[in-house]
């Protein structure tokens, strides 16, 4: 469009400026010195919403806490009246400099800019970008006053790099606000159904879209910012950040032209910089960011706007490393640290030259995941890595030596094994993000932002706003999942992205061989003069928050509602507050709080620091929180270094090799639908009961190794935790329950205890329940409660879990404070916590509340219990659908009505069957029949098995949990209650396809060998048929012998030496309490079925 064709109007006047600034003025300006109030002229339904708006978004309609909350700012509901009031800037002459900036682009409109607009791309225009080009205009005017002749050391290319990056950070600013005015100008400009199917066939013409440009450019524009005065201050703001940081960058690169070509290029001649890459980092420190740079000589250089000490200390010991020819040479990266900003050798995304080179590059990998650990690192995410040939290289060090924050006196007490299980977590290898872990969103979303991981092209849990038909009559803005970018951490060889998991060896022997070198060389690097005192006093990142918190924010407080009052956005970016609006008095962190807000306002992402030697929290020069930290981050690392050794080794290597197994995507499916394997098991003799024993002993003694242990004389233990909707697996401590967690762990050891008589599987049993028991004797009644909403109520993962594991351990282990522990439980759940579940299922659900509840009042025939299971019943009643096939039935998991024990039909009617015969209710009894005739009419006779509804496709399950295995097992459970030729029939058929499905490469219960055994063993006891009690002891020698030849069950499928797993459904607790009961079937009951 051409600029100079439009009639411009004249420039903003004082007047208009004035009150842009007034209208955008935050509450901290407006109380301030600066500005006088108007209390007489007051707008009530202005003032009254603004402040119910700001005490639902904090306290949540908490006007007690909103309350307590500005008195922290020694505020009250008054002064914020207030300050809500009409408000006048005091010196009218003294303006911020960003409304300077805002007065001289609306007055360059009337010049003719046309000639200098070289910064435009007609290839790639973005959206309604002609409106600011007067910016653009006054910056580059500025920034030549400033920098005078270092203008010339950058070339018209570079310039228009870094005008172009202005350009689009100001697009942005207005994406959503523009989006709407134009919106706004068709509604009367256009009809809509001409506007609709412009839209539909992307129209390109450009009528309607000029007439907009036009009319802002000649007059709108002034209305527009009136409007949205706080859109305004951003981009003059942005405009004034980036004139002040662009000339900060050209004055450095004058004045450290000659240090740069003796360090990075031999003193040979750079020539101009040709190109520049702007915004590479987060927003910082008034909009500061990291650049790109390329010089006419070829050199690429990065520069980094803050200090590089950290740097140069880091690569201090990667040269010393280097000289040990017993290890593979790290890459180095030349640095040239100016206290405050510095310049970074540029590292290129090389390809591999060959598969040699791919497994050196893994085993350098492992020796910079030690380097990593050792000093505390963390957030070495994709963007951060280079794969640099066969060189990983870290780029972004702000993250290393991250120390930990000093708990609080008040909540200081004996830290229990789940804690320091967790901080083992926290901790580990795992957090420094270079090792894979994913990252989950809603809808089952999965992706995985690790530094070894981090493949473009996954999506994620993000939307994004995109522009269709840009700056054409059909212009609209849309939305699309974000999908992460190609990035330059993956390494390459033929063309192939390679995968980490495919070098899980090489990453380890890596690891290992540093770590071990560390450890022998402990002494020497712990000296006055070694390459780890290096890292001391030097500047290090402080992390308050996530980054990504503050990302989302901002985006958010640029909706349009939030841009034309200055008090709307303050009120937003408030907050930040909330997570501290419970605290009962002002939280030592508050001026953070007040830190962040005032960053935030100008669009940085808060930036804090600390020194590596000291406790401090630094906010700025002027304030920080000493003893924020535990202790310094230095002496955090010197101490891990002191205390490296073979146990931590092998903890850190079974983090790698979790990690990396969980990495494979969907290799949790694997679990659920095995491949089939031929096994004659008439070549297989049954296995004795005291081998049994024996596999089950070693069992438990290897994981009284593997437990954390506490102080306290609590244990607890890592595992890996399988995330249903994602269907990945992810390594992580233990949680509470019995499906995968530390009850089921509890009810293995207790069961053995019984069975051995060893007093020391007793103890271990009991401390493993500790921590879970202190919860119920918490004194902090609302986190009780909230702990116990969050628990659930089924009987795998819930509540019902854990009434359940207490009862059958107090009676394993002859302990009746365990029995008084599940009672004191039950007197906790209500009957909202029941009609408020909507999972009804055995393992999440109602029906395994019931189960749960049912082995309580077997045990103390306890009447208030049933009162709550019948409550359990009731609910499932009142909440079935009616089913395609016209049965009634339950929507459970994905809001299906699923077949199966573990979340479907045979789960909720076996529930059933046991409560009727308790409470004698015969609805529940039909309820169950109706639950069992669905299931029939999903029935097949020709793959003689049920379908499983997770599915679209036509799918049969084969393991306990879905398919003909549990549904075999669910009816003979029952049987007692109900026993008709249908029953039996399915019990035979589910006996049949279970044989014909044959043993595979799983062993645990839920969907592997064991479980199938169960199904055999059962029905051999309740049917009173030998030769199937005897398949399930063949099975079980087969799973042995595989196991004693390999060294290990297989709980994964694949190639998972090297993970573990104690959990019971899926992991090892459950393989050992299996081959207990196989051993003793008269003594230990069934847990697939809640006995």
């Amino acid at each position: 469009m051409n600029v100079t064709e439009i009639s411009l109007n004249p420039s903003i006047s004082s007047k208009e400026l004035l009150k842009i600034v007034e209208k955008s003025s935050s509450i901290p300006e407006r109380l301030g010195d600066n500005f006088s109030l108007n209390t007489e002229v007051v707008d009530t339904n202005f003032v009254n919403s603004r402040i119910a708006n700001w005490c639902e978004s904090v306290a949540e309609g908490n006007w007690e806490n909103l309350n307590k909350r500005l008195a922290w700012d020694n505020l009250d509901i008054d002064k914020i009246r207030n300050a809500f009031s009409a408000v006048s800037i005091i010196d009218e002459q003294n303006l911020p400099a960003w409304a300077n900036i805002l007065k001289a682009a609306l007055e360059a409109l009337e010049k003719d800019t046309k000639e200098d607009n070289y910064f435009l791309d007609p290839q790639e225009p973005l959206p309604f970008e002609e409106i600011f080009l007067s910016f653009i205009y006054v910056a580059r005017q500025k920034l030549k006053a400033q920098v005078g002749s270092s203008y010339a050391l950058l070339s018209d290319d570079a310039h228009t790099n870094l005008e172009r990056y202005l350009l689009n950070s100001l697009v942005e600013l207005c994406t959503q606000t523009m989006a709407l005015e134009f919106q706004i100008f068709l509604t009367y400009e256009k009809p809509t159904l001409n506007r609709w199917l412009a839209q539909l066939d992307g129209s390109h013409s450009k009528t309607y879209y000029n007439k907009f440009v036009g009319k802002m450019l000649s007059g709108g524009l002034i209305q527009f910012f009136q409007k949205y005065s706080v859109l305004a201050r951003l981009l003059g703001t942005t405009t004034d950040f980036w004139i002040t940081n662009t000339c900060e960058f050209i004055q450095r690169l004058q004045l450290d032209w000659g240090d740069i070509q003796k360090t990075f290029q031999d003193n040979s001649e750079l020539g101009k910089v040709v190109n520049i890459k702007a915004g590479l980092s987060d927003l910082h420190n008034q909009g500061r960011s990291v650049f790109a740079l390329k010089f006419a000589s070829g050199l690429k250089l990065i520069y980094k706007p803050k200090d590089l000490g950290l740097e140069v200390a880091f690569f201090g010991l990667v040269k010393y490393l280097n000289n040990f020819q017993m290890l593979p040479q790290l890459k180095l990266m030349e640095v040239l640290n100016r206290s405050n900003y510095g310049w970074v050798e540029y590292m290129e995304h090389l390809p591999l030259k060959d598969s040699e080179a791919a497994a050196r590059y893994y085993q350098r990998a492992g020796m910079l995941l030690c380097l990593l650990y050792v000093l505390s690192g963390g957030d070495f995410h994709y963007e951060n890595i280079i794969a640099c040939g066969e060189y990983p290289v870290a780029i972004d060090l702000e993250m290393l030596m991250s120390a930990k924050i000093r708990v609080p006196e008040t909540l200081k007490g004996d830290t229990n094994a789940l804690e320091l299980a967790r901080e083992q977590f926290d901790y580990s290898v795992l957090s420094t993000s270079f090792l894979p872990k994913w990252e989950f969103g809603e809808d089952g979303i999965a992706y995985d932002i690790s530094g070894l991981g981090g493949a473009g092209g996954q999506k994620t849990q993000y939307r994004s706003l995109v522009w269709k038909n840009i700056n054409t009559d059909a212009m609209v803005l849309g939305s699309e999942s974000v999908k992460i970018k190609p990035q330059s951490n993956v390494p390459i060889l033929d063309g192939n992205e390679l995968c980490a998991s495919s070098y899980q060896e090489e990453l380890v022997d890596g690891f290992r061989r540093t770590y071990q070198f560390l450890m022998s060389h402990k002494e020497e690097l712990l000296a006055i003069n070694s390459p780890i005192a290096g890292l001391g006093n030097r500047q290090v990142r402080a992390l308050f928050r996530p980054s990504q918190i503050y990302y989302l924010l901002n985006k958010q407080t640029l909706e349009p509602k939030y841009l034309q009052f200055g008090v709307d956005r303050d009120i937003a970016l408030d907050l930040l507050t909330k997570a501290f609006i419970n605290s009962s008095d002002k939280p030592d962190v508050w001026q953070i709080i007040a830190a962040e807000k005032q960053a935030m306002q100008d669009l940085d992402i808060p930036l804090f620091t600390a020194r590596s030697n000291q406790d401090a929290f630094v906010i700025n020069n002027s304030q920080r929180i000493n003893r924020y930290y535990q202790k310094s981050s230095y002496d955090l690392v010197t101490n891990r270094l002191r205390q490296l050794n073979d146990k931590d080794l092998e903890l850190q290597v079974g983090f790698i090799y979790s990690s990396l197994y969980a990495s494979i995507p969907n290799q949790a499916d694997n679990i659920s639908l095995p491949a089939q394997a031929a096994v004659n098991l008439a070549t297989i003799s049954p296995i004795v009961k005291e081998k049994l024993v024996q596999q089950a002993i070693a069992i438990a003694e290897d994981m009284q190794k593997r437990a954390v242990y506490a102080s306290d004389g609590s244990v607890w233990w890592m595992g890996m935790q399988y995330i249903p909707d994602a269907r990945q697996l992810q390594p992580r401590p233990l949680g509470y329950d019995l499906y995968d967690g530390c009850a089921g762990v509890a009810l293995f050891l207790s069961a053995l205890a019984k069975i051995s008589g060893n007093k020391e599987f007793r103890d271990l049993a009991l401390s493993a329940l500790q921590p879970t028991r202190n919860l119920w004797q918490s004194y902090d009644t609302e986190l009780k409660d909230k702990l116990i909403r969050e628990f659930g109520i089924g009987a795998g993962k819930g509540n019902g879990s854990i009434i359940y594991t207490l009862v059958r351990c107090s009676q394993f282990l002859d302990e009746p404070t365990l029995l008084e522990d599940a009672q004191k439980l039950v007197s906790l759940l209500t009957h909202g916590d029941v009609t408020s579940d909507r999972e009804f299922d055995l393992v999440s659900g109602t029906a395994g509340l019931i189960v749960g509840l049912l082995a309580l009042y077997d045990a103390t025939q306890d009447s208030q219990i049933l009162e709550l299971a019948k409550s359990c019943g009731y609910h499932l009643i009142n909440n079935r659908i009616t089913s395609k096939t016209g049965f009634l039935t339950w929507a459970t998991v994905g809001g299906k009505p699923l077949t199966g024990i573990a979340h479907g039909a045979a789960g909720i009617a076996y529930a059933l069957l046991r409560l009727s015969t308790v409470v004698l209710e015969p609805m529940f009894w039909q309820a169950a029949e109706e639950a069992i005739a669905y299931e029939g009419s999903m029935f097949s006779s020709q793959a003689k098995n049920w379908l499983d509804l997770r599915s679209e496709r036509q799918v049969f399950g084969t393991s306990w949990c879905n398919g003909a295995p549990g549904i075999g097992l669910a009816r003979l459970g029952s049987l007692s209650i109900l026993d008709n030729q249908a029953i039996r029939q399915d019990i035979e058929v589910a006996l049949q396809t279970t044989q014909k499905i044959g043993l595979h490469n799983i062993d645990h219960l839920c969907c592997g060998n064991l479980g199938y055994a169960e199904l055999f063993l059962s029905a051999g006891l309740k049917l009173e048929k030998k030769e199937l009690i005897e398949v399930a002891q063949k099975q079980a020698a087969y799973v042995v012998n595989c196991a004693e030849k390999t060294g290990y069950f297989q709980i994964f499928p694949g190639n998972s030496r090297g993970v573990y797993n104690p959990g019971f459904f899926q992991g090892m607790a459950g393989i050992g309490y299996q081959l207990l009961r196989l051993a003793y079937p008269q003594e230990l009951p069934s847990v697939l079925l809640w006995e």
